[in-house]
């Protein structure tokens, strides 16, 4: 009797299988296309939360920047007229390191060595997670815990035994509430109290000390200024020059090259604001401005002034209507003028990012909570509509599938196959999706926030959003063929041929 042998079933190479498969492709390209069309809006969807989420998180950032650059000469104005509060201290203290000039300015005011120093921004860093822990509880549950406490107060309720049992009898109540510090932490903190309250004692009274120098010497070379807060803005403008060097006499460190410049040009700046805002009271200022905007001089206000003021031939003739009208123009210019209003846009362009971006940085990927879960709902859309499209696509080629099992193919051959043109479908609908969806939360977060901010734009971060969005549109459309059309592959050929 004649022996056989019977071999197993040849494999085709990957780049055959390829090529049949992209065949397959075009043959059936309009259903090709209608898949491709659903993973590019699934994919395009999810580019679009997910490009909102990261241009509006960096936009945040730079706004926070902007706004505590901005606000530089505000601050220091602040600083040298009041000593602050305990609650201030220890919550910048908190946030320092120590290269930072307020760390060094602090450690001189408190009297402290460098040892010292370290030792009271670690009690200052547990004191401020305190503080930052009851400030995110509900009025009820802080009140339980706490009653009214405030501040620093909230350490001198703690450290009462009959006010520790009742708040970790809360703690307890409250599974939902999670408190870090071990019981432990907590009564060194609380043992630590004076020695606390002695350095935050020094701090104030030394800046007060220092306050009262600038205050004095103020008082004495600038006499007929209405008030303190007066003399200090006309003192300011000098910040980089004989006036800093005083600041820093008292004991304050003020930085000559990066902190000075800016504070006397902010100053300066908001000097030449304060003029302009006070030039429309005349007459021939304000028929001006009625002129340009059509309207009667007594419905002329500061708001139309700077919008008008944004155009240089317009500020040309602005100036010279404040000469003839006897006002003091000594410094100003059109440029200055133009720069002034642009600087107010800018102002207003910043206040309201920050108002939009008031939740960004929290949530899941520190996308802020909305964004967050619009970008999971996003995902799950993503999967059920490229998984349905690929189910489709599989499904209703049940009788080609039988006839490739009767030339010989395998079901390994026949799932790496509709694999495979799910896999081309997912990167070609993916990489469409993606740079729709891109510039869709491109133009949609600049026409919010305005061109101003195309420079906080995080492009890489953008581009390797795309990149996950077209491996996961590429993955999603693998993983929805595989049940599909495992599922036809093990049908019998007559099976499945009966199959409509």
């Amino acid at each position: 009797m004649k022996e056989l042998n019977i071999a197993n079933q040849p494999w085709l190479s990957m780049s055959r299988t390829v090529k049949i498969t992209a065949d397959g492709i075009r043959y059936r390209l309009f259903r090709a296309s209608v898949t491709v069309a659903v993973i590019v809006v699934a994919v395009a969807f999810l580019m679009n939360i997910l490009a909102e989420s990261l241009i509006k998180r960096s936009i945040a950032g730079n706004t926070r920047e902007r706004i505590q650059k901005s606000l530089l000469n505000s601050v220091w104005a602040s600083k040298l007229t009041s000593p602050g509060s305990p609650e201030s201290i220890i919550t910048e203290t908190a946030a320092l390191s120590p290269d930072d000039d307020l760390y060094k300015e602090t450690m001189g005011f408190a009297k402290l060595d460098a040892q010292g120093m370290a030792e009271f921004q670690a009690i200052a860093q547990k004191t401020n997670y305190i503080f930052e822990f009851f400030d995110n509880l509900d009025y009820a549950k802080r009140r339980d815990l706490i009653h009214t406490s405030e501040g620093v107060d909230i350490l001198n309720y703690l450290s009462e035994p009959e006010n520790m049992k009742v708040f970790n009898l809360g703690l307890s109540r409250y599974k939902s509430i999670q408190f870090d510090l071990s019981q432990e932490e907590l009564d060194g903190l609380l043992a630590q109290l004076p020695k606390l309250e002695k350095i935050i004692a020094q701090i104030l009274e030394s800046r007060k000390e220092a306050n009262n120098k600038i205050i004095h010497a103020l008082r004495e070379k600038l006499p007929n200024a209405n008030n303190d807060a007066e003399r200090l803005s006309m003192a300011l403008p000098k910040a980089d020059k004989e006036f800093g060097d005083f600041i820093r006499q008292t004991g304050f460190v003020f930085n000559q090259e990066s902190v000075a410049p800016i504070v006397a040009e902010q100053a300066k700046r908001l000097e030449d604001t304060t003029r302009m805002k006070n030039s429309i009271k005349d007459r021939p200022v304000r028929q001006l401005i009625a002129q340009e905007a059509n309207i009667l001089p007594a419905d002329v206000n500061d708001v139309m002034m700077w919008d008008f003021l944004d155009n240089e031939k317009f500020a040309k003739r602005y100036i010279e209507k404040m000469a003839e009208s006897g006002q003091n123009v000594e410094g100003l210019t059109p440029e200055l003028l133009v720069s002034l209003a642009k600087g107010r846009k800018e102002a207003e362009s910043l206040e309201r990012a920050q108002r939009l971006t008031m939740d960004a940085g929290k949530g899941f990927m520190g996308l802020g909570e909305r964004l967050a879960w619009l970008l999971c709902v996003s995902m799950l859309v993503c999967g059920i509509g490229i998984a349905n499209a690929m189910m489709m696509s599989v499904t209703e080629r049940f009788t080609e599938i039988a006839t490739l099992k009767c030339l010989g193919a395998l079901d390994g051959f026949i799932m790496i196959m509709f694999v495979l043109e799910s896999c081309f479908m997912g990167i070609v609908g993916g990489t469409i999706g993606a740079i729709i969806g891109a510039l869709i939360g491109l133009f949609r977060m600049l026409s919010s926030f305005g061109v101003n901010f195309i420079s906080a734009i995080p492009v890489v971060d953008v581009i390797m959003g795309m990149i996950v969005s077209i491996i996961l549109g590429t993955l999603l459309a693998a993983i929805a063929a595989i049940i599909p059309s495992w599922k036809a592959a093990r049908l019998a050929p007559m099976e499945a041929m009966r199959v409509e």
